[in-house]
């Protein structure tokens, strides 16, 4: 408890940011993402031109995803302690040299390593993401968030289409020079209009990381939104990871520009974000995340039907991306609310885990897809969101649903004023 005392005496960073720089941090922050999901429509590509099967390929996209996920958890809370600015051209500096590996690997294994490499520095992202709340307005944190992870989350989508075309065109190693390429042009408008950060903390690096587990001990919601999130994650990475087998396999035979240009159908919904940080700063993000869940099962529900129809696919698209969405940043604006200035360790914490679930929901979906077909994913997906509604209604506080957090934001937000 000391180290978390010690933290709350660091200055905050002034609470102001011009919207014109949230915007840059939305399109910088979409610009790395495309690093990780480039990966996912150029599967059957790979598993062609290195002579592996699906199942082994899987390991690729799962790689970047628990690269990703590491990073966040070793990465993310050195944004507590130093100028989150030089962090983020460090990392993006890195992606550069790592998709560059990625792009003339010689066989899986390497490739693995690479698409490891490349997801740690790549959680740049989520570096900016605390840089939105922390400078924003607390009137203004959701709706900061929200624009910061539809950035994100268009990225991730849009990132997938131009992949698949890329792939489709010139083969699956041109896409992963093409994300090297990216990065220099990305390099530079992050050094030109990225604000310096002021570290809210004189914490050691080894005092973070063991400040992190009082984090999640003493506050619920943080813990309540890690693992609904990482639930909610492993459903929209079970989907994205197998779109393209099921594309290629079912009885469409489409490859992998096909698989790519469902991106902007799932871009669609990428606006759930934000709308969904404006419903947290009225209604409180409990009831947004609620919802979330919700939105998530019914969509596999009509995914159910993926194999057969591409109507109730599109609209399966559709409907997941909004409640992934906006249950992203929900979840991550409730757990922020806990303490404005550990944002950088709890969103290590909260992102950490949510990509865990991606992880896990990317090689167990493989592994069902090649065993059960589309219904062993779509089973995997209803499954998860039952279990999350259950954990969700379990940890319900006892006034009433969603009052609760929005006291703990507002009084989040009135002490960060006064600071």
């Amino acid at each position: 408890m000391s180290d978390l005392a010690s933290t709350s005496e660091s200055p905050s960073p002034p609470a102001t940011v011009s919207r014109g720089k949230i915007l840059m941090m939305a399109i910088i922050a979409g610009a790395v993402i495309t690093n990780i999901y480039c990966t996912q429509p150029i599967l059957p590509l790979i598993a062609t031109g290195l002579g592996v099967d699906l199942t082994a390929v899987d390991l690729v996209a799962g790689a970047a995803l628990l690269g990703f996920s590491t990073g966040l958890g070793l990465l993310l809370p050195l944004g507590d302690r130093f100028d989150r600015r030089k962090l983020v051209l460090g990392q993006i500096a890195l992606a550069f040299v790592l998709a560059g590996a990625a792009a003339v690997a010689p066989g899986i294994w390497a490739l693995i390593a690479a698409s490891f490499g490349l997801g740690i520095v790549s959680c740049v992202p989520q570096q900016l993401v605390p840089f939105a709340a922390t400078m924003s307005e607390p009137s203004e944190r959701g709706r900061s968030v929200g624009t910061v992870v539809s950035g994100i989350m268009v990225g991730i989508l849009t990132g997938r289409t131009v992949a698949g075309l890329v792939g489709a065109t010139w083969g699956w190693r041109a896409v992963y020079g093409m994300e090297a390429a990216f990065m220099i042009p990305v390099w530079i408008a992050a050094a030109l209009m990225l604000p310096r950060g002021v570290p809210s903390t004189s914490l050691s690096y080894g005092r973070l990381l063991a400040s992190l587990w009082p984090l999640v001990r003493d506050h619920r919601p943080i813990r309540e939104s890690m693992m609904v999130q990482a639930l909610l994650w492993a459903c929209f990475n079970a989907f994205w990871v197998n779109l393209a087998a099921l594309l290629a396999n079912g009885p469409w035979h489409l490859g992998s520009a096909w698989a790519g240009g469902f991106g902007i159908i799932g871009a669609a919904g990428a606006l759930a974000a934000s709308l969904g940080g404006r419903a947290s700063d009225r209604r409180g993000p409990r009831s947004v995340v609620g919802a979330s869940i919700g939105i998530v099962t019914l969509a596999y529900v009509l995914l159910a039907g993926a194999n057969s129809s591409l109507v109730l696919l599109v609209m399966g698209v559709v409907v997941l991306d909004i409640g992934v969405q906006a249950g992203l940043v929900s979840n991550q604006t409730r757990a922020f609310a806990v303490d404005p200035k550990a944002q950088g360790r709890i969103n290590s914490l909260y992102m950490t885990a949510t990509f865990f679930g991606g992880a896990v929901g990317t090689m167990a979906s493989g592994w069902l897809m090649t065993r059960f077909g589309w219904s062993g994913v779509v089973a995997f997906g209803i499954a998860l969101g039952v279990i999350a509604f259950g954990f969700h209604r379990l940890s319900a506080p006892r006034s009433v649903s969603g009052a609760h957090d929005a006291t703990a934001v507002k009084a989040v937000q009135t002490s960060t004023s006064a600071s």
